[in-house]
């Protein structure tokens, strides 16, 4: 039987020894590099992290600055609208007032001009004049009459006056006093149901006709009265 001797013993427990040590080392590069990596990867990941949480915000910025944006122009154009609905709002009803007005003060004239016309002192005054008007203006160009007043004899009727059925009752004691003198002017006097005021005058022969009716007289003071009217609103609305 062969003895080992203490030195080659030793001999042959060196390499394991050192074995062990490099495997250890191995071991120990592999965990620090993995590590290294891993820290790397980490860093890495981090950074991508940040720079998608920044781009992230920055979009979340930009979005919230459009959507302020379009809000204030929004609120902008509600406000623009808000008083352009307003002022249209107003000038309408200020439209629509003087029109009102207008025509209450219409209304206002034609009673007015119709109460006077259902007067019978003025009627009978206004037709007398306005047939002594008419038959002058009817005269011969040579300047003297067509209608003899001295004659008794009746002339022709040249001039007729239509007056409103109602007042042509009230009139019937200054025709009864004056028809003889009228008739032998040409005039003549007849009642007429499609008049409620006033009266027309009508040229024989001749297609004229004088409208004295309570809407012709209205109407033509308003054209004069009207105006003036407006006037006075629109000075009384700009001192508002």
């Amino acid at each position: 039987m062969s003895s080992i001797s203490p030195d080659r013993t030793r001999a042959h427990g060196e390499p394991n020894s050192n074995g062990a040590v490099g495997v250890q080392d191995l071991i120990d590069r592999l965990k620090s590099e993995g590590v290294k990596e891993g820290q790397q990867q980490a860093a890495t990941v981090l950074a991508e992290a940040k720079k998608q949480a920044a781009r992230i915000v920055e979009t979340a910025h930009a979005e919230a600055d459009t959507i302020l944006h379009e809000a204030q122009q929004q609120a902008e154009r509600t406000t623009t609208n808000g008083k352009r609905a307003l002022q249209l709002a107003k000038r309408d009803t200020s439209l629509q007032l003087k029109e009102q007005l207008e025509h209450q003060f219409r209304g206002w004239i034609g009673n007015l001009v119709s109460q006077q016309l259902d007067a019978p002192e003025l009627l009978t005054d206004l037709i007398r004049e306005m047939a002594s008007e008419v038959t002058t203006m009817i005269a011969e160009p040579t300047g003297s009459s067509s209608v003899d007043h001295s004659s008794s004899v009746d002339q022709p009727s040249r001039v007729k006056f239509l007056v409103a059925g109602e007042e042509s009752e009230s009139l019937e004691a200054y025709v009864k006093g004056q028809a003889a003198e009228m008739f032998r002017q040409g005039v003549q006097l007849q009642a007429d149901r499609s008049l409620d005021h006033g009266f027309r005058v009508q040229l024989a022969g001749k297609s004229i006709e004088i409208d004295f009716s309570d809407d012709a007289v209205t109407a033509a003071l308003m054209r004069f009265l009207a105006p003036k009217f407006r006037r006075i609103l629109g000075s009384s609305s700009e001192g508002e």
